[in-house]
């Protein structure tokens, strides 16, 4: 039983992150109705700014955190206004969209591996690690080790300061109200472009934080987005396209398998839990555990 609760307590930093990457593409495809395969390249190149900044400018922890997250909005808003926004002009997203996201990803990721080699490169120590108890009894412990707490901490703050500006801000809610049908909130006089362009920045700066947390955990690589991305989606859609609530919930669920998966069965298969339950999730619920039905936009 220790044991079990240990590895679900050792997969709950890395749901987080895997939540902060599924929210992130839950929020551009319910609002603008594009697939950004762009996101995982978002996610690594926040990454290697958060290394650049902690290496090179010695930044503490969370002004480099905040920088990753900084870039990680420019990048974005630069990935729509390149890609997406000259196809949305001629009214043919919809159509050439998925293609398009795919040419912007490739371009990025080998970009960044003829910029910074594929050598895998290690954050310096931001914080000094050690483990902390959370519960014992005789000889038997559950433990987890400060840097995953920061991390949790960090996802959690993220999280609900997102949730605060969706719920209680203006641009929030006509970002929600966006979500169901953009048109008519265009005829209402609000700003669609500028509304996307705010959406692409918050994917960006989620894409972004992962990566940095990421990067905190393990060595980061230039073709480290490729499967993040597609994680990111796995639990996008395991919690429901377009239910932020329901990506949090699915980059959980999807750490917590993936711990277990490693410490039970072999770590060989850890990478591929999370598509198996994807898959399954398609297959009885299409919809996700906390999703909804929702109309293609065109």
């Amino acid at each position: 039983m220790f044991v079990f609760l240990q590895q679900i307590i050792n997969g709950l930093a890395q749901g987080g992150i895997y939540s902060l990457i599924a929210i992130g593409w839950t929020t551009v495809f319910g609002i603008v109705g594009v697939i950004n395969w762009t996101h995982g390249e978002v996610y690594m190149l926040g990454a290697y700014v958060g290394y650049f900044v902690t290496t090179f400018l010695h930044l503490p922890l969370i002004p480099a955190l905040l920088v990753s997250m900084l870039a990680g909005m420019v990048i974005a808003v630069l990935v729509d206004e390149v890609g997406y926004r000259p196809l949305r002009k001629r009214g043919v997203l919809a159509a050439t969209g998925f293609i398009t996201a795919l040419g912007l990803s490739t371009i990025l990721r080998y970009s960044a591996s003829a910029a910074f080699t594929v050598n895998p490169r290690a954050y310096p120590e931001l914080i000094e690690q050690e483990l902390l108890t959370l519960f014992k009894v005789g000889d038997s412990a559950i433990t987890i080790s400060s840097l995953h707490l920061i991390i949790l901490i960090g996802t959690f703050v993220i999280m609900v300061a997102l949730e605060l500006f969706m719920k209680r801000t203006l641009t929030g809610k006509a970002m929600l109200a966006a979500s169901q049908d953009m048109q008519t909130l265009g005829l209402m006089g609000v700003n669609a472009e500028l509304l996307i362009k705010i959406t692409f920045a918050i994917s960006g700066a989620l894409g972004a934080a992962a990566g940095f947390f990421i990067g905190l955990l393990y060595a980061i690589d230039p073709i480290m987005g490729a499967l993040a991305g597609l994680k990111g989606w796995s639990c996008a859609i395991l919690g429901g396209i377009g239910s932020i609530a329901g990506s949090l919930v699915g980059g959980i669920l999807l750490g917590i398998a993936e711990s277990l998966t490693a410490g039970f069965i072999s770590t060989g298969y850890k990478d591929a839990i999370g598509f198996a339950i994807m898959i399954f999730i398609l297959l009885i619920k299409p919809s996700g555990l906390m999703g909804y039905k929702f109309e293609e936009k065109v």
